[in-house]
Parts: structure tokens; sequence; C-alpha cells
């Protein structure tokens, strides 16, 4: 091989347009995470007012079931305990059954089935059934609350508590509605239909056919399925120790045990965990306007210790306290937060250089009794003592923000906090399996965030499946 006398100029000369490509490679880079820290610092700020109080739960996955997370979320296979809130959709298809609860209330589907949740607030429940089967059951009805259910254009609000079962069907644009326990009225074009217990209706196209007894038609399965879910929560130990209106209390049950612990009240201990485990740590987060990034557990029991509540390690074992025993007009129905955490970081971003990586990390850890949670999306005080209310002694003293970095009882505690890559957090991947450990060393280092700080939100890529 000839070997040309310029050969080490070029080969320096390379070297550097390496080194240059290299350096303008990583100042895009930051300045891109730059842009991301800003805009996700701010982005859940100034959606306007506070989110609801009330947020549903994906809380059974049984054989083929699609969700839809929100209107901009296309459909993809159904994450259990995801939220769900207006904008949401689930398809079912054959087999498939899913169950989703919102506070004490349960909508079952059936299989080749498909519902959007128009509207979930304080104060309102709207249902579109697209196709299928479904049932209701609703256990409370506080004054003021609105609970419909749409069809083809027919509306049917809920006017007790009690058991309905509904099927539509296209092309024919037919509804059947029972209603098993409780009353309801029907809302047609040209008039208002009321129905008591153990009446039915068929309606095809907007005009009301029949309105008889409820009885005949067969779905001896879906009625097994539906019964065997609510006796379920019929028998919920646990509903004893939460507000009534808490969504996934009653899935607690079977999978650890109370106890009472001096100072704080009743408290849940789950049971056969892995030997690495704490809070927020088997799961993974995903985006959701406006709150931001929540948490996602994949126990079966996932929900409520991750959304109400705090976390406390006593005996050498972890334990969900549901309320401080010091706290005081707790509502029956508790502010849904998105993930009671804290964020290292600053106040740019929750997201830093560490040690233990070459590459940026999100770090987290769980909040403690009687330590602040403030979100980082945008709400008034009253919002931020209401989601407090449960589990700080004195949330009349909420009055502003810290202006610096908190110091909380589990940010220094390496088996309490958790981190990952930030490709790997952005991207929704598991946690437990791109995590970082984090020694003393690290933690001791990472930086604490203030008011309102998450990692930035996730880069939305398209996917073929659309929702229906």
């Amino acid at each position: 091989m000839m070997i040309f006398p310029f050969h080490g100029l070029r080969r320096d000369v390379l070297r550097r347009k390496r080194l240059h490509v290299v350096w303008v490679n990583l100042f895009l880079f930051i300045s891109a995470l730059c842009t991301f820290f800003s805009l996700g610092a701010v982005a859940v700020e100034i959606e306007g007012l506070a989110p609801p109080a009330r947020v549903g739960q994906l809380a059974l996955v049984s054989g083929n079931v699609l969700m839809r997370l929100d209107r901009a979320s296309l459909l993809e296979p159904a994450l259990l305990n995801a939220p769900i809130t207006s904008g949401s959709a689930l398809v079912t298809q054959i087999p498939g059954r899913t169950e989703a609860r919102i506070g004490s209330a349960a909508l079952r589907l059936g299989q080749d089935s498909r519902v959007a949740f128009t509207e979930i607030n304080d104060s309102n429940l709207h249902v579109e059934i697209g196709n299928g089967l479904v049932s209701l059951r609703v256990r409370a009805l506080v004054a003021g609350e609105r609970v419909v259910l749409t069809a083809g254009g027919v509306a049917v609000q809920i006017l007790s508590a009690g058991a309905y079962r509904f099927r539509f069907g296209m092309p024919q644009a037919r509804l059947r509605v029972w209603v098993l326990e409780g009353q309801a009225r029907i809302v047609l074009s040209q008039k208002e239909l009321m129905l008591g217990p153990k009446q039915q209706i068929q309606i095809d196209k907007g005009v009301a056919n029949q309105l008889v007894a409820s009885a005949s038609e067969d779905h001896q399965s879906f009625d097994e399925f539906t019964n065997t879910r609510e006796r379920i929560s019929e028998s919920a130990f646990s509903q004893e120790f939460v507000p009534a209106e808490m969504t996934g209390a009653e899935a607690l049950d079977g999978h650890g045990s109370w106890r009472e612990e001096t100072g704080y009240g009743a408290v849940w201990f789950p049971s056969k965990l892995p030997m690495d485990w704490a809070p927020y740590r088997f799961g993974r987060w995903r985006w959701l306007a406006p709150w931001g990034w929540n948490w996602v557990d994949e126990a079966p029991w996932g929900f409520a210790p991750f959304h109400y509540g705090r976390w406390l390690f006593a005996g050498g074992r972890w334990g969900w306290v549901p309320r401080q025993s010091g706290a005081v007009n707790v509502s029956s129905r508790p502010v849904y937060a998105p993930a009671l955490v804290g964020f290292f970081g600053n106040q740019s971003g929750a997201v830093w250089m560490s040690s233990v990586s070459s590459s940026p990390v999100v770090g987290w850890y769980p909040l403690a009794p009687n330590e602040m949670y403030w979100p980082a999306y945008n709400a008034p005080n009253a919002y931020v003592r209401a989601l407090n209310a449960a589990s700080v002694n004195d949330v009349a003293q909420i009055q502003a923000v810290p202006a610096g970095g908190i110091a909380h009882r589990f940010a220094r505690t390496a088996f309490a906090a958790s981190a990952m890559p930030f490709s790997a957090f952005v991207g929704m991947q598991d946690v437990a399996h791109n995590q970082i450990a984090l020694p003393p060393a690290a933690l001791a280092q990472a930086p604490l965030t203030g008011r309102r700080v998450q990692p930035p939100s996730p880069i939305v890529t398209s996917s073929p499946t659309q929702a229906k």
C-alpha cells in the first residue's frame, strides 16, 4: 500500500473536523436540552385553572384491550393503572374485557366494545358509547353531580345510585338500556322517558320502541364478570381506612395488611415485594396534560398509594399512609396527584448530570408524611391545600412556595431514591429495567428542586394506530 507524504497532515485535519463535529453536536444537544428544560418547567404552568380533583383508573385489563390516554394520543395497548380523564377512550377486542374506576363508580366493558370519556371532572361524568356492551355501577351521587351516558344521539342521565347496563350497535344505531337498580332519564329528540328499577328500553335510531320489565337478553358471561367484580368492591376491607371516593382503594385487599402506627394512624403495608422495591420504581412515567408526568405503577394494587397519601419506612418495611393522623377537614373525594414525589434537579428543570452516568439523568424519591407536595402545573393555593389536606397537619399555613430546594426525608436515602437516563424517561420506558443506582456520594451531590419543577415533556412521535 502506497503511503502519501501528506497522509499525517490529512489525518490531523480529519481529526480536527471530527472534533469540530462533536463539539457542534454537543452544543446543539445542550441547547436543545436547555430549551426542553425551560419548556418543561413552564409548559404546565400556563394551562390556566387547576385540573379536576377526580381522575379515573384503568383498573382491569383482560385479553385484548386498547386505550387512548387523552384526545391528543393514539390508541395503544392498555396500560393497567393508567389515569383516565376527559378525552380518554377504551376499546376491547375479541376476547377482551376491561374496567375503569372513577371514585366509587365502576364502568365495565364486554368484548368488542368502545367508549370515550367525554368529560370527567368534579361535577360531571360523561361517557360516549361507540359500540358494544357496557355496565355502570354508581355507588353514590353527590348534590349537583351529573352522570350521563350517550349513544347514537340518545342521552341517558343517571338519577340515583344503582346498577345499569347498555348495549349499542351500528349500523342500526340500536340502543338498549337496562336499569337493574336505580333510576334513569332517557332524553330523546322529542321527549323524555323515566326508567325505574328492573325496567328496560330499546331505542332504534332515536325512536323508543319498548318500555318493559327488565329481562330476557342473555348476557350470562358478562353478568358473571360484573358480579365477580362487584363482590370484590363490596367486600373491600381497605375502604374502611380511606375516603369513600378514593379511586383504586378497593384493590389493596389481598396484597397487604393494615397496621396502626403511632403518629400516623392506619398504615397499609404491601406484601410480596422484590428485595429492591421502593415506591415509584416498578412502573413507568406517562405524560398527561395538564398534570405533566404521571406515575403508572405495574402492581395490581398500584393506583391509590401513588396518587394519594404518603409513604413511610418503618420496621424495615415500606408502608402507605392514606391520611396523616393529625390532618383535618379531609374530603370524601381526595384530590388526585400525578405522583407524590420530589425530583432532583434545579429551577431550570428536573434533569441533571450525575457522576453515575455520562448522559443526563432524571431522579426522584417518595414524599413522606407531613411533607408538602407542590404541583408542577398551575394551581391556586386553595387547590394546593386540598391536595395536601390528608397528609399535612396544618394546610392553613400554605401561602407561598419555598424559594429554593426542599430537604425531604428520603431525598438523600439510597434505597428510596430512583433514577434513570433522561432518554429512557422521556421515552416512557420501564423504570426498573433502566434504573441507575445512586450511591450515597452521588445522592449527596444531587441538586434538590424547589417549586413547580418537573422533567421536560416528551417528544411526541406518530403511530399508525388511530383512535376511532
